[in-house]
């Protein structure tokens, strides 16, 4: 009962602002002029649909010449022939594996091209318990590990701009979960639960941007995690059926999902560590009080991760 209850108050609190009602309403306030990206260079992870296929369209119909990185390169050659000739080019890269990200990194520094805007976007929420490859449970490896791994090795080799924009997709479900680094990587099929799983992954982009914020900030480099509100994507429609079925007339569209991502990238605010955002304005990291607890910080976080990607 406990349980249900919760449920309740979670859809009650928060369905009218993470759908395209709040959406709707909120951006009656907004500047409406259009982005100018001209000259930039994007990467953006999970390309090729969802909210990462919005974010290549809209940044290169802006003027952004876009790299695309995403697993089917049947899909990313579908989106090349959708953006403005010229302005995306794909990247095939399994964003799972630490090898192939290591590969898209390495291929990235020896282009030589300096990123503007990256977008960690790539995200999985698995209802059944998956390994990758290498032996890490799927969705850490995509949510949060490879993330990491792409971000320091780019900032590492300086192949993002000194004032370049960092955008961390995150979720609403980040707020079921406090800071919690020992279940970052759960390989024990008896104690996989994917949404939760996921909502670890996702409060853990969080921290993670706190972290890069207080490392590389004073370098004036812009990190920012966001949340998209509840989007349409063939994710959610797979991975919460129930939750799409009773939801799905008011989820946002692939361009309400990304217009916080595309505004910051276009006017980088100020951004004090620990801000969250969402629809252009910056919102509480916690709804409940529990999530605040935790022995876990950013740096332990990255500490963790670090010794994770080293034992490849």
């Amino acid at each position: 009962m406990g349980m249900l209850l919760k449920i309740i108050q979670f859809y009650a609190r928060f369905t009218l602002s993470f759908t395209a009602v709040g959406y709707w309403w909120r951006s009656l306030f907004w500047d409406k002029t259009p982005p100018n990206f001209t000259g930039q260079v994007w990467l953006v992870t999970g390309a090729s649909g969802g909210l990462g296929r919005a974010i290549v369209l809209k940044a290169a119909r802006h003027g952004a010449v876009v790299l695309a990185a995403a697993r089917s390169a049947a899909k990313l050659d579908a989106l090349v022939k959708e953006a403005p000739a010229g302005t995306v080019i794909p990247l095939p890269t399994d964003l799972a594996l630490q090898r192939d990200t290591e590969a898209l990194a390495a291929k990235l520094i020896l282009d030589g091209r300096k990123i503007d805007v990256l977008v960690n976007n790539v995200g999985i929420l698995n209802n059944n318990f998956a390994l990758t490859a290498e032996g890490r449970e799927e969705s850490f490896a995509t949510n949060i590990l490879n993330h990491f791994l792409l971000t320091e090795r780019l900032i590492e080799k300086e192949a993002l701009r000194p004032e370049s924009v960092v955008v961390n997709m995150s979720s609403g479900g980040m707020y079921n979960a406090p800071l919690m680094v020992k279940l970052m990587n759960v390989t024990d099929p008896a104690k996989y639960r994917g949404v939760f799983a996921y909502a670890v992954h996702k409060r853990g982009q969080v921290e993670l941007t706190k972290y890069w914020q207080e490392k590389y900030g004073p370098r004036g480099m812009h990190f920012y995690v966001m949340h998209p509100g509840w989007a349409e994507t063939a994710g959610v429609q797979r991975s919460l059926p129930n939750f799409y079925k009773i939801l799905n007339l008011i989820l946002r569209n692939g361009d309400q999902g990304t217009d916080t991502a595309i505004w910051l990238a276009a006017t980088k605010p100020a951004c004090p560590p620990g801000t969250f955002w969402f629809d252009r304005a910056p919102r509480e990291e916690h709804a409940y009080e529990a999530t605040k607890v935790t022995k876990d910080t950013p740096a332990g976080l990255a500490e963790y991760l670090r010794g994770e990607l080293a034992k490849a």
